[in-house]
């Protein structure tokens, strides 16, 4: 085998450090089992990197890019060696690596390097025993470092170091933004929310920044543990006084332990370990808690007038067991991040879920860009690029450009640049689900994974679309998995639409109305879009305009469904079939239905497919339809628990599917009372009928679409609705929703009827300065102002401005307007 020194990939822009490194890894894979083996930084204090036996001897080794032994290089030796016997004292073998061979021509009056060689290891044994030291010198020149490189194990080093093709910073960048270009719409770089869900998949590619954040719960734990240890130090009597010398005892060790975590990428992780430590820290507070309590109930024997005393003032001791509290609270959490730190990063696979438009792609895409610009290896896959059903690593090497590169190689080659990075490489796969995924990955999954696992420096993060997972990923993979589930923009859809309205340059609503719908990224991306290409600036009201938010989403959606399964892109069938769905769901009070028949009216839209091509299937795909299995209170007509049901994803869209259905076919706006009268077909929304569950999202469409259709309140229609819990926010909601012609003298009159507490009265306020800003809405600014005025300064601040102080920074319409 014949290698170029002078070819070495360079390190950090030099050819000596990277000679350094792939010594190092040369040296780490010859280290024993037994021992720990550590890799230095500069200055080295004579060796690139050593490991240490159980029993504290080391074997340390240098490297030296020369291209010539000449006395410098020799004086630079002779220093090395000095640095490492005195700062290595257990120091038992000393590799030196030299990318030559030692000439040994023996030609007379002429020293040949092998002679030189050997009187030089003559004097460091001199200098090894004046420090009572026993040390082998051992050379790795040009021929021995060829030797072990032309083991099959280090096959994708050698690809590594000495062929340029790949595998540097430049390579990395260039295939994500392949990959970036195939996710096509699904990755807006420019439109980012920081969701918790990032963290997970920094852990599991071992960022050093969350070791820091694990590190760091030390501080409050150790704060709160300062009052907690000072129990009873200044009891009078010794008998009276909580010992905590156990529990910090238990504290000491578990802080030392978290002062000692350090980045790794590789190994076994120390957290689990301190998170029992902790478990029996908390034992101890347990007990704290008991000698407290224990101590008032004597305390109180002894002086039975101070219970009435603590009745008012709060118990002494009360002060003591929050101390406590606090500090289980803060071990509690620790413990938490711990154990999930360790399930997440202690394997070496992951695996990503979410349904259809939960934002997973573009999650990978951010997350794989940060780590390169961070220096870790990642390789992103795009699912819908293995398009034949043949050996996914053949397709794999072909997406990265390497189609003369085995997968042995591949692998072993990115395990090089993550022992040279220092950091866990990661082979992500996205969306296993697209492409020919249902054909290969079932078969081929066991198989691929077990090559890139061999290695201990590489991780693999596989996504998947929920309702594809079972089917996809086998039973015993799904298992040895570390699992996590992209919810979209659940509980952070305020700053999610702020971020998406502010760059598409929308008019924020004062209050994130669309909750349920705006967790889903794809669904709030695609009404921004549509919004501003017909340049409308704010989400339109009225049950016209909430149905034109959704279909701007179902249109979408029907656009691809036209091009996949072959149908004209005019006929609107999944708005359709929604409609069908829902006049079936219709006065029943359900909100699912038996999948067998949701999918025969679906179906029926366009017939004559098999299940992969039906309508059915791709209203699942694309997330507009969700299926479940019924579990024991769910009520579906006859079915049993276990059955599979089917509902509409979004349950704001079904409400007002359902409203359009039931007012279709039972109001005459000529007479709107007689539907809701006693034994008409709408009196079940009020009746009590218990055969009927009447959704408080029903009532709020009903509320929208009720005044639009007749100009008279649903209530003025079905008064009883008013002594119905609920009732008060549906309506409220409406209020905001509903067009501005769709108000009537008695809508004001109900605000004020709904007023019965503190927390309805701060509901009706958010209502009024949600639409405070709205030129010719009736229930404006100038609505409000002339309220205001009516009151005194001290009235208005009995009232107003208690009301501004608890409603700020709760992402309502004061922290909007």
């Amino acid at each position: 085998m014949y290698l170029n020194w002078n070819e070495i990939r360079p390190l950090n822009d030099s050819q000596a450090h990277g000679f350094e490194e792939l010594c190092a890894q040369l040296a780490r894979a010859e280290s024993p089992d037994t021992a720990k083996f550590e890799r230095k930084g500069t200055p080295d204090a004579g060796v690139e990197c050593y490991c240490v036996f159980p029993d504290g001897s080391e074997w340390g080794w240098q490297a030296k890019y020369f291209h010539t032994l000449e006395t410098p290089q020799w004086s630079q030796l002779d220093q090395s060696v000095k640095k490492s016997l005195d700062k290595h004292p257990a120091l038992i073998r000393y590799f030196v690596c030299i990318p030559l061979d030692r000439p040994d021509a023996r030609v007379s009056g002429r020293k040949s390097m092998k002679q030189r060689w050997d009187e030089r290891v003559e004097k460091w044994h001199a200098w090894a025993q004046e420090r009572s030291l026993s040390v082998e010198f051992v050379w790795w020149g040009s021929s021995e470092l060829l030797e072990r490189l032309s083991h099959t194990e280090h096959i994708g080093r050698m690809h590594f170091w000495f062929d340029q093709r790949g595998f540097d910073d430049s390579w990395f960048r260039a295939r994500l933004d392949e990959a970036v270009q195939a996710a096509g719409p699904r990755y807006t770089p420019e439109i980012h929310v920081d969701l918790p869900i990032a963290r997970d998949l920094e852990l599991f590619g071992r960022s050093p920044t969350v070791f820091e954040a694990l590190k760091s719960r030390a501080k409050g734990i150790r704060r709160a543990f300062r009052t907690v240890s000072s129990l009873g130090r200044h009891e009078e009597d010794p008998s009276r006084a909580v010992s905590t010398e156990t529990l910090t005892s238990s504290l000491d060790e578990i802080l030392d332990a978290m002062a000692q975590i350090e980045p790794a990428p590789i190994g076994k992780l120390p957290f689990a370990g301190i998170a029992e430590k902790i478990t029996t820290a908390l034992e101890e507070t347990g007990k704290i808690l008991e000698a407290l309590s224990r101590l008032e109930r004597e305390d109180l024997a002894e002086h039975p007038k101070k219970e009435v005393l603590s009745s008012h003032n709060g118990s002494p001791f009360d002060k003591r067991r929050y101390d406590v509290y606090r500090l289980q609270s803060e071990l509690d959490d620790a413990r938490f991040s711990l154990e999930r730190a360790d399930s997440i990063a202690g394997g070496q696979l992951m695996l990503l879920k979410g349904k259809a438009g939960t934002g997973k792609t573009h999650l990978l895409c951010d997350f794989a860009k940060e780590r390169l610009e961070a220096g870790a290896p990642t390789v992103l896959l795009m699912g819908q690029r293995f398009i034949a059903a043949d050996d996914p690593w053949t397709q794999a090497i072909q997406q990265l450009g390497l189609q003369d590169v085995s997968a042995e190689k591949f692998v072993g080659a990115l395990e090089t640049a993550a022992q040279a990075a220092d950091r866990r490489a990661l082979l992500i796969i996205d969306a296993l689900n697209e492409g020919q995924g249902r054909l290969i990955w079932p078969a081929h999954l066991a198989a691929f994974l077990a090559s890139v696992q061999k290695s201990p420096w590489i991780g693999v993060l596989l996504s998947v679309r929920s309702e594809y997972e079972d089917g996809i990923i086998p039973e015993e993979i799904r298992n040895q998995a570390a699992s996590v589930t992209h919810t979209g923009f659940e509980r952070q859809e305020y700053e999610a639409a702020k971020t998406f309205f502010s760059y598409y340059g929308l008019e924020f609503p004062s209050t994130p109305i669309l909750y349920p719908e705006f967790d889903n990224p794809l669904f709030l991306k695609t009404i921004c879009r549509g919004l501003e290409g017909t340049g409308q600036r704010r989400l339109p009201r009225g049950f016209h305009g909430i149905t034109e938010v959704f279909d701007r989403f179902l249109q979408a959606v029907n656009e691809r469904l036209a091009k996949s399964l072959d149908f004209d892109p005019r006929e609107q069938l999944v708005r359709a079939a929604l409609e069908k769905l829902a006049d079936r769901l219709g006065g029943t009070g359900a909100r699912w239905m038996e999948r067998g028949e949701a999918k025969a009216v679906v179906d029926a839209l366009l017939p004559n497919r098999g299940f992969e091509d039906s309508l059915y299937r791709g209203l699942v795909v694309e997330g507009v339809l969700s299926e479940g299995v019924l579990s024991e209170g769910m009520r579906l007509q006859q079915e049993k628990p276990g059955s599979k049901f089917v509902y509409v994803s979004y349950d704001r869209f079904t409400d007002h599917l359902v409203a359009d259905s039931l007012l279709r076919k039972h109001l005459d706006s000529s007479a709107p009372q007689a539907a809701f009268e006693e034994g008409g077909p709408l009196a079940f929304i009020w009746n009590g009928d218990a055969e009927v569950y009447v959704q408080p999202g029903l009532i709020e469409a009903l509320c929208i679409q009720v005044p639009e259709q007749t100009g008279r309140e649903l209530f003025d229609l079905a008064p009883a609705l008013y002594e119905q819990w609920g009732t008060g926010d549906a309506f409220r909601q409406s209020v905001v929703w509903r067009k501005p012609e769709a108000f009537s003298d008695t809508t004001g009159q109900m605000l004020n009827r709904f007023i019965r507490h503190d927390r309805d009265m701060d509901d009706t306020l958010n209502v009024l300065l949600t639409v405070a800003t709205l030129e010719h809405h009736p229930l404006n600014a100038e609505f409000l102002d002339k309220r205001l005025r009516r009151d005194s300064m001290p009235e208005r601040d009995a009232w107003w401005s208690t009301y501004l102080h608890r409603a700020w920074e709760t992402q309502g319409a004061v922290d909007a307007s």
